[in-house]
C-alpha cells in the first residue's frame, strides 16, 4: 500500500466515525481506526485495493469463531468483570488502565507502562487504582494473587463477562453491522462502498466486541471507585475512545487523560484526529518533548491540553563509540525486532545473510519477550542451524548493547536506548514501503540499508569526525523522545 492509498483510507474511515448516526458500537470497531502505516496494521486493509471474496469470508469466519470462543468461556468462568485481592478502596482519585503483556511482569510494584507513577502519586496524597488488561494465558484470579502484597490496588480485567452480557455485546455489534450494510449503496465512490462493506464485516470482530466489553468494565469500575480522573495508554485504538465515553457516561465531569507512551511514527493518524467530544481526551500526556511538540502543532487537537509526562524508558546518555574496531577486535551488531512474527522474520533473515557474508561480525539476535526461537524455526527452516557468529541473546538489553557497535532495527523503539548508549542506528528499509522508523524525522542522520551488501559497506567505513557529529545529533533527538518521568505533571492533571 502506498502513502496516497493510506491517506485516502484514513479519510473514508474518519468520515464513517464522524457521521451523525455514529454511535459507541461503531466507534468500538478497531478496523475503522487507522493507527499508522505499519505493515502489521495495514495487513487487514490490502483487500480494499485488491478485493478477494475469500479473504472477506475468512474474516467473517474468524469473527464468528472469536465470538463463540468468548461465549464458551463466559459459560465456563464468566461473571465478575474483574479479579482483585482484598477490598478495593471506597473511592480513588485516579483509575489507571494498563496492560499485562507477559506473566513475568506480575507481582511487580511498578507498572510496565506507567513505571512508579502510581507510587509517586501516593506520596503526594493521590490514590490510584490500576486496572490491567490481561494478555497472558493465566486466569485473572491467579494473577491477582501475585499482587497480594502490593501497596497500589490492582484489578485484573476478565476476558469474558456473564453469558447474558456477552450475548448483549454481540447483538449490539450485529446491529451496527446491519446498519452499515444498509448504507453501502448510498455511497457514490467505489472506495467508499468497499470500505463501508468491509466495516460491516469488521463491526462484529473480536476486537470490536472486546472494546464494548471493556466499556462495560470501565463503567462498573468508575461507579465503584468514583475517580476524579481516568488515564489510559493512548495510541489511537478504538478501546481507548470507548473507555473515555464509558467513564463519562457514569461521571460526566471525569477528567479523561491519554498517555502517549510510545514514539510518534510517520503518518501516525488515529491518535491525532478528533472525534465527537465524548470520545476525546481532555489531556494528552506524552513520553517526551518530541511528541509534545508534534501534537501541539496539530490543529485538530486545539483545546486539548498536551504536556510532557516522560517515560520509564528514558536512559542516561553515553559517549558515541568513536573508533572503528580493527579486524582483530570484537565487532557486533545487535538485532532489535518488534514482537511481531513477520517483522522478526524479515529482520532476522536479513541479519542471517549478513552473518554468512561477514563472519568477522557477531550478530546478536535479541528476541522480543513475545517471541521464541521455536516460533522462528516453525516459520522457516533457515533459522534452525545458525552460523557460529549468530548469538541468540539471553542477556539484558543493557548487556547486549554494551558488547555491540551497531543496532539493526525497523519499527522497534528499543533503538532509542541503543542510540543513547552510543551505538550506530542502522534502519532496514524495504523498497516501496512507507517508513516505519521511530527516527524517521532524522533519517538523513542515521544509516539505512536495503541489501546485505549495504551493511557490508557500512561496517567497513572509517568513522570520521563527521560521523561522530551526526551520531551526536541523533542522540540529541533521542534524548527528547523519552524524557524522565515526572509524576507531578500527572498529579496536576488529576487535581
Amino acid at each position: 500500500m502506498n502513502e496516497d492509498q493510506y491517506l485516502a483510507l484514513c479519510k473514508v474511515c474518519d468520515r464513517l466515525l464522524m457521521e451523525s448516526d455514529s454511535d459507541i458500537e461503531r466507534i468500538a470497531s478497531p478496523w475503522l481506526h487507522m493507527i499508522r502505516p505499519h505493515p502489521i496494521f495495514l495487513s487487514s486493509y490490502y483487500e480494499i485495493f485488491e478485493p478477494q471474496a475469500s479473504a472477506i469470508d475468512w474474516r467473517r469466519l474468524r469473527s464468528s469463531a472469536s465470538v463463540m470462543r468468548k461465549l464458551i468461556i463466559s459459560y465456563l468462568v464468566g461473571g465478575e468483570p474483574w479479579s482483585n485481592i482484598g477490598e478495593l478502596p471506597s473511592k480513588c482519585d485516579v483509575l489507571m488502565v494498563s496492560h499485562l503483556v507477559n506473566k513475568s511482569f506480575s507481582c511487580q510494584e511498578g507498572d510496565f507502562y506507567y513505571g512508579n507513577a502510581a507510587s509517586e502519586l501516593a506520596a503526594q496524597g493521590i490514590n490510584a487504582t490500576i486496572a490491567l488488561i490481561n494478555y497472558t494465558d493465566m486466569s485473572p484470579a491467579t494473577l491477582a494473587l501475585s499482587w497480594r502484597q502490593a501497596k497500589i490496588p490492582r484489578v485484573i480485567l476478565a476476558s469474558a463477562l456473564s453469558p447474558a452480557i456477552e450475548w448483549s455485546l454481540y447483538h449490539r455489534a450485529r446491529t451496527v453491522a446491519r446498519r452499515l450494510r444498509s448504507i453501502v449503496t448510498s455511497h457514490s465512490s467505489d472506495l467508499d462502498r468497499r470500505v463501508v462493506a468491509r466495516a460491516a464485516v469488521e463491526a462484529t470482530s473480536g476486537g470490536a466486541v472486546s472494546a464494548l466489553r471493556l466499556a462495560e468494565q470501565i463503567k462498573a469500575l468508575v461507579i465503584r471507585l468514583q475517580p476524579r480522573a481516568i488515564v489510559v495508554t493512548y495510541e489511537g485504538h478504538s478501546w481507548e475512545r470507548v473507555a473515555f465515553a464509558a467513564a463519562r457516561a457514569v461521571l460526566p465531569k471525569i477528567r479523561c487523560i491519554g498517555y502517549q507512551h510510545a514514539a510518534l511514527f510517520n503518518q501516525q493518524h488515529a491518535l491525532q484526529r478528533r472525534l465527537a467530544d465524548i470520545y476525546n481526551p481532555d489531556v494528552i500526556l506524552t513520553s517526551g518533548n518530541i511528541s509534545r511538540a508534534r501534537l501541539q502543532q496539530n490543529s485538530e487537537l486545539q483545546g486539548v491540553q498536551i504536556k510532557t509526562l516522560g517515560s520509564n524508558r528514558s536512559c542516561v546518555r553515553q559517549p558515541v563509540r568513536r573508533r572503528q574496531a580493527s579486524k582483530s577486535e570484537n565487532q557486533a551488531c545487535l538485532v532489535l525486532p518488534e514482537g511481531i512474527v513477520s517483522e522478526s522474520i524479515l529482520l532476522f533473515r536479513f541479519a542471517l545473510e549478513c552473518a554468512k557474508n561477514m563472519p568477522n561480525i557477531e550478530f546478536i539476535w535479541r528476541l522480543h519477550p513475545n517471541m521464541s526461537h521455536e516460533t522462528l524455526t516453525q516459520k522457516s527452516s533457515a533459522f534452525g542451524k545458525l552460523p557460529s557468529n549468530v548469538t541468540l541473546s539471553s542477556e539484558t538489553l543493557a548487556e547486549d548493547i554494551a558488547r555491540s557497535n551497531w543496532a539493526l532495527y525497523r519499527g522497534s523503539t528499543a533503538i532509542v536506548q541503543a542510540v543513547m548508549s552510543g551505538l550506530q542506528a542502522v534502519y532496514l528499509h524495504q523498497t516501496g514501503e512507507i517508513l516505519i522508523d521511530a527516527l524517521y524525522e532524522i533519517a538523513s542522520l542515521r544509516a539505512q540499508v536495503i541489501e546485505p551488501d549495504d551493511f557490508r559497506v557500512l561496517v567497513s567505513e572509517v568513522k570520521s569526525e563527521d560521523f561522530v557529529a551526526k551520531a551526536e545529533q541523533v542522540q540529541d533527538y533521542c534524548e527528547q523522545m523519552f524524557t524522565p518521568m515526572d509524576a507531578r505533571v500527572l498529579a496536576e492533571c488529576i487535581i
